[in-house]
């Protein structure tokens, strides 16, 4: 499998949206380079690609111990299946996520993320579109808001993705790769969750899950 560089540290970025100004809109013209790369980031993360990775992980429910180890993700651009050595989520160790109804909903993080944005999470990037949708500018950081029910997109001063927000004061930051993040780092009121990457590869069609489907 291919090698994860070394995460960064997002914790900058977090101090700069603490104490950023209040946002104002920013108009279409200035926009359209954030909603062009959203939607390239998109079509990327969605296409016709199967991958599979493995992460380092830590999980810090708001009741109960902190519990670290593993999450390896299998990805067929419709339904992502996950595999933890340790229950990250409640009492968990396998589920999956679909795009498509009644495809299963069961997500490694804490809290009660909805099936397509805890993938969105995982792929830094949710299967939203950005055309037309309102943008605001907050300091160095740009907001696209993607629906109305608080689900965003946040840009860092080089034009990345470097966080999500979702309903319910859930928030995930960040570090920005191709083709998945290096870090995810995932706050909310039911705990938070780190996942670093570790490894990625395709995913060979035909290939099994090891231990069979989640």
């Amino acid at each position: 499998m291919r090698r994860a560089a070394p995460a960064a540290a997002v914790a900058a970025f977090l101090a700069a949206c603490a104490t950023a100004p209040a946002p104002v809109p920013v108009d279409s013209a200035d926009a359209a380079p954030y909603v062009a790369r959203w939607e390239e980031r998109r079509a990327e993360a969605y296409g016709p690609r199967r991958l599979k990775a493995l992460y380092r992980g830590e999980a810090a429910p708001k009741v109960g111990a902190i519990v670290r180890g593993y999450l390896s993700v299998w990805w067929d651009g419709s339904t992502l299946f996950w595999r933890a050595s340790a229950p990250l989520a409640g009492d968990l160790r396998a589920g999956r996520m679909s795009l498509l109804p009644g495809g299963g909903n069961v997500s490694p993080f804490p809290g009660r993320l909805a099936p397509a944005d805890a993938i969105g999470a995982l792929l830094g990037v949710l299967d939203l579109p950005a055309a037309g949708r309102p943008v605001e500018r907050a300091g160095g950081v740009v907001t696209i808001r993607l629906d109305g029910g608080g689900r965003a997109a946040q840009f860092g001063t080089d034009g990345r993705v470097v966080a999500l927000l979702f309903p319910g004061r859930t928030r995930v930051a960040l570090e920005p790769a191709q083709p998945l993040p290096l870090r995810i780092d995932a706050s909310g009121p039911g705990g938070s969750a780190l996942l670093a990457l570790e490894s990625w590869a395709e995913w060979p069609a035909g290939e099994a899950i090891p231990g069979g489907g989640a």
